[in-house]
């Protein structure tokens, strides 16, 4: 699938480059073919109302009688024209007097182009293009031809084409590597976004298929004992319930990763005070705290006012209590402090419990991903991951700091309102 999606996008980027370089070259090559065409006309027009007019004419245009003192402008303006006077008969009274070199061949050529119907435009001749206009003499002497040897700039026009070939080989060559190469970095992000699409639906499934398992294990049991009260089995109905609980809190975290990845999840801007949703948040936590004899300590006396969502960031703090409480030993101790820093709100929530190995501080953030692989503690390893979206959605940053068997710190921090 991605060999055809990387052959495609080069495949178009090659075509458009092709498409507008073929035009640009088309579009120069007519240009120029039309810009000498012009000058062809141009040219012999001027050296017709010369002739006809009397004016004197260059000395290389004329015979080899024809007086010294005549002026000559540049020969470039004349180049390669030449033109021959006939009588009414046709034949030819003026020449060029080196043109041809073959006898007769400049009769042939006058002739070819007296029986042009047209007064001007182009005859081929000796496997030679000519441009030629045609006038009559006044009082009806004669006919005067003025004729361009277009080879010259047929050649030039053959250079140019050469030239604008080559480069537009070389441009194609530059395109397909530059194609590929782009390709290539285009495609990294799509394969990152598949790779975490298939590593989410399988952590997913897993996650899911443990409390299912537990689940079904508890009601085969139930079912195995009809006669027994629901008193009798209340161990396997907790232990159902206690699954179902965890099952639901996986769900709703997959449901608000899903709405992330679709860019659906939307927060609230209103301002509220940090340090009372702090000081409400970690109160739901002490009953829980209490029954396992850990002191849940908040330190959140200055009000904070910062904007955002309320219910998110609460969110945000009830994941990291939740996650100090569950890592912390019974008797220990969990210390939610909220400081001013410069213009920044920090919050500190610090347990003394087992730490985090060094080397996963950088995954802990991660979908899914908990130090201990045997999910013992209960979490889903999806929390952090909320939590760091939130954090980051409100431009904040949290990050984690842990000694190893000994404390673990996560730190938010979210810019106040202005004028704190």
């Amino acid at each position: 699938m991605f060999q055809q999606l990387r052959f495609k996008l080069i495949l178009i980027n090659v075509a458009i480059i092709f498409l507008i370089f073929a035009g640009l070259n088309t579009g120069t090559y007519y240009f120029i073919q039309s810009d000498m065409i012009h000058r062809a006309e141009m040219g012999s027009r001027k050296l017709m109302e010369d002739i006809k007019s009397g004016n004197p004419l260059p000395l290389f245009l004329t015979s080899p009688a024809a007086s010294p003192s005549m002026p000559s402008p540049p020969p470039e303006f004349f180049r390669n024209v030449f033109y021959v006077k006939t009588d009414n008969g046709g034949s030819i009274t003026t020449k060029p007097s080196d043109r041809f070199s073959e006898p007769g061949h400049v009769e042939q050529l006058v002739q070819k182009i007296l029986d042009q119907a047209e007064p001007e435009g182009t005859v081929a001749f000796e496997e030679t293009s000519y441009y030629y206009l045609k006038s009559s003499l006044p009082n009806q002497n004669g006919t005067v031809i003025v004729m361009e040897d277009l080879e010259h700039a047929k050649h030039m026009l053959h250079q140019l084409l050469t030239a604008l070939s080559i480069a537009g080989v070389l441009c194609l060559a530059l395109a397909f590597f530059s194609s590929a190469y782009m390709a290539d970095k285009a495609m990294q992000p799509i394969k990152h976004a598949l790779q975490q699409q298939k590593d989410f639906l399988s952590d997913a499934s897993h996650e899911l298929r443990t409390p299912l398992a537990v689940m079904q294990t508890n009601l085969d049991i139930v079912l195995d004992s009809p006669q027994e009260l629901v008193a009798d089995q209340q161990k396997w109905l907790n232990n159902i319930q206690e699954e179902t609980t965890q099952m639901t809190k996986l769900i709703n975290s997959l449901l608000f990763l899903a709405r992330v990845d679709s860019h659906e999840q939307r927060l609230e801007q209103q301002t509220f005070d940090l340090s009372l949703a702090i000081v409400q948040t970690v109160e739901s936590f002490k009953p829980l705290a209490l029954t396992r004899g850990i002191l849940l300590q908040v330190i959140a006396d200055q009000p904070l006012p910062v904007k955002g969502d309320e219910d998110k960031i609460k969110q945000v703090v009830g994941i990291l209590v939740d996650n100090a409480l569950r890592h912390s030993p019974n008797t220990g101790k969990i210390i939610v402090e909220l400081r001013k820093n410069n213009r920044m709100a920090s919050l500190a929530v610090t347990d003394y419990g087992e730490g985090i190995p060094p080397e996963y501080l950088n995954k802990i953030f991660n979908r899914f991903f908990q130090v201990d692989p045997s999910r013992s503690k209960g979490g889903t390893g999806l929390g952090l991951a909320i939590a760091k979206w939130i954090v980051d959605s409100h431009g904040g940053s949290i990050q984690a700091d842990s000694k190893l068997g000994l404390q673990t710190t996560f730190t938010v921090r979210l810019p106040l309102c202005k004028g704190v």
